[in-house]
């Protein structure tokens, strides 16, 4: 499958080119793994669609015919500034790379076998997910860095917010 980074495009599969990637890799340090990799245009795609797997985006599309959830519509960032509904953020597009990157080292696309369990009982042995120096192995699929890339472009949970005020 070809790589596709047009914006907004009903066919796009990624939101950044190799090109764009590869200009990214030369300025960062211990990168040099993006250099040898040959399926570059294949984990840029998987990267891009993962974030829109995982992240749950603020705002809309800014158009229902095209692929990719970027880009967006009534985006407000923390500072009260705004997205334009015609741009993939550099945010978005850091993520990308940074994903992508790790995903060399791993592949993050295989899911956890212990997701969803909360603890493990075997005979007197408990394992209780979130226990102090329980060490898993397993990576976590969006890397907590690229969560703090993009930290003022998302949503945590799904539900609505209501403000209350007292009287």
């Amino acid at each position: 499958m070809a790589l596709i980074a047009t914006i907004g495009a009903t066919d796009a599969n990624s939101y950044v080119l190799q090109s764009e990637a590869s200009a990214y890799f030369l300025d960062r340090a211990h990168a040099s793994a993006w250099e040898d990799f040959e399926q570059k245009d294949q984990i840029l795609i998987t990267s891009s669609q993962m974030l829109d797997w995982y992240i749950k985006w603020k705002g809309f599309r800014a158009s229902t015919t095209q692929n990719m959830l970027w880009p967006r519509v009534n985006v407000i960032r923390r500072d009260g500034s705004t997205i334009a509904d015609d741009v993939i953020p550099n945010e978005v597009k850091v993520a990308v790379y940074e994903l992508a990157l790790s995903s060399l080292e791993e592949d993050r696309t295989i899911d956890d076998p212990l997701s969803g369990i909360d603890q493990l009982r075997a005979g007197s042995l408990m394992i209780k997910a979130g226990m102090p120096g329980f060490d898993s192995t397993a990576k976590d699929t969006i890397p907590e860095k690229v969560y703090k890339v993009l930290s003022d472009l998302y949503t945590l949970g799904g539900g609505s917010v209501v403000r209350l005020l007292r009287a």
